[in-house]
C-alpha cells in the first residue's frame, strides 16, 4: 500500500508544471541534465523540486547527516524541500523532508576528474563487453553506441544483457539526453551538443509522458554510471592479476 500525504501530493503536482517548462526551454533542459549528471541517484521529481528552490544544486543531505560528519549549515541558509520515500510495515509512505545543498554548508565536495586516457580505457572495455565497435578517436560516439545498444535491446525485445536494461529508452529523445548527461558526468566537452530535438519532441506530449521521459533519463544515466564503475573494478582486478604474474 502506498500512502501519500496532502503536502506531498501538492509537491508532486507542482512538478507537473516544472516538467512541462523543462521541455519548453532548451536552456532549462540543459540545466536539468547538468544537475542530473551530478545527482543521478536522485529522483527526477526531487531534482525538479530542488532546482525550483535553488538554481545550483549538486549534492543534498539533511542537516543531521552533515553534522554527523562534522559539517555545519551556514547561518541564514533556508532548508530545501524534497519528497522522501519510506518503507513501513504497511507498505510505502511518502513525506516532505528538509535538506541542504552542500554549497549551503562549510563542507567542500571534490568532484572526481577523469583523464581522457582513463575514460577511453573504460569505454573500450564497456564496448567490448557489449560486443560493440570501439572508436579510439570519438568518445561521444562510443557513449552513443553503448546507450543505443541498451535501447535497441529493449525495443527489439531481445534477451536483456543486463537487468537494468528494462529502463532503456522508449524513444531517441532519452538516448540523446542520456548521451549528454553521461558526457557531462565524465567531463567530456558538450558545448556544441544540441538538445533542441529533445524539447521539440515534448511540444505536444502530455504531462505523464514528459515525466516518464525524465524518469528514463535518470534511470538510464544511473545505470550507465554504475556500468562505468563496474568497468573500473574489472580493470583494477585485471591490473592486479597482471602485476602478480610479473
Amino acid at each position: 500500500m502506498i500512502a501519500i500525504e496532502e503536502d506531498v501530493q501538492k509537491l508532486i503536482e507542482s512538478t507537473d508544471i516544472m516538467a512541462k517548462e523543462t521541455f519548453e526551454d532548451s536552456k532549462k533542459m540543459r540545466e536539468f541534465l547538468k544537475t542530473l549528471s551530478d545527482m543521478y541517484n536522485t529522483s527526477y521529481n526531487n531534482i525538479l523540486l530542488l532546482k525550483s528552490q535553488r538554481e545550483n544544486i549538486n549534492f543534498v543531505a539533511s542537516k543531521e547527516d552533515f553534522e554527523k560528519y562534522k559539517y555545519n549549515v551556514k547561518e541564514g541558509e533556508k532548508p530545501l524541500k524534497i519528497i522522501k520515500r519510506i518503507k513501513t510495515e504497511e507498505g510505502v509512505k511518502f513525506k516532505v523532508a528538509e535538506v541542504f545543498d552542500i554549497s549551503q554548508t562549510d563542507a567542500i565536495r571534490n568532484k572526481k576528474v577523469y583523464e581522457k586516457e582513463y575514460i577511453d580505457k573504460m569505454l573500450k572495455g564497456m564496448c567490448e563487453r557489449r560486443g560493440l565497435y570501439y572508436d579510439p578517436n570519438n568518445q561521444m560516439l562510443n557513449i552513443e553506441s553503448i546507450v543505443g545498444d541498451i535501447s535497441q535491446n529493449t525495443r527489439q525485445r531481445n534477451n536483456l544483457k543486463y537487468d537494468v536494461d528494462k529502463y532503456a529508452s522508449q524513444s531517441q529523445v532519452e538516448v540523446n539526453a542520456t548521451i549528454f548527461v553521461v558526457a557531462k558526468k565524465l567531463g567530456i566537452n558538450t558545448r556544441n551538443y544540441n538538445l533542441k530535438d529533445v524539447c521539440q519532441w515534448g511540444i505536444d506530449k502530455d504531462t505523464k509522458t514528459l515525466k516518464e521521459s525524465l524518469k528514463y533519463m535518470q534511470k538510464f544515466t544511473n545505470y550507465f554510471v554504475k556500468d562505468f564503475e563496474s568497468q573500473e573494478k574489472i580493470n583494477k582486478i585485471e591490473k592486479q592479476e597482471q602485476e602478480e604474474m610479473e
